[in-house]
């Protein structure tokens, strides 16, 4: 009996209303079938928005680069003021970059 066959003789079980018996000509194949999973949604106004945030704060830092080596250099408790923006650019643009390949389309392997 061919996988066609089986199928077929499984519809008529399940028309009939024996569920049971339409499971028992299906087999293990009934088990095997998954509903087909959604695509995830692609995060771009969340890149959008980390993407806006992380240029303002990289033209900021670039356009008052005086006011920077002169604050940041200084010693005493501005010693962590380059370790703030530091973390403070790895947090915005991180998940940019991030969201961002993920709306190209690009992601991790999975295991």
């Amino acid at each position: 009996m061919t996988t066609f066959d089986k199928n077929m003789a499984a519809v008529a079980f399940a028309e009939a209303g024996d569920h049971k018996g339409a499971k028992e000509m299906l087999g293990n194949s009934a088990k095997r079938h998954k509903a087909p999973e959604t695509a995830p949604k692609k995060p771009y106004a969340k890149a959008f928005i980390l993407g806006a945030i992380s240029l303002s704060a990289y033209v900021a830092l670039f356009t008052n680069e005086a006011w920077v080596m002169e604050t940041f250099t200084k010693g005493g408790i501005y010693t962590l003021l380059p370790v703030l923006a530091a973390f403070f650019f790895s947090f915005v643009h991180g998940p940019f970059g991030s969201d961002l390949l993920s709306c190209l389309g690009l992601e991790a392997k999975k295991k």
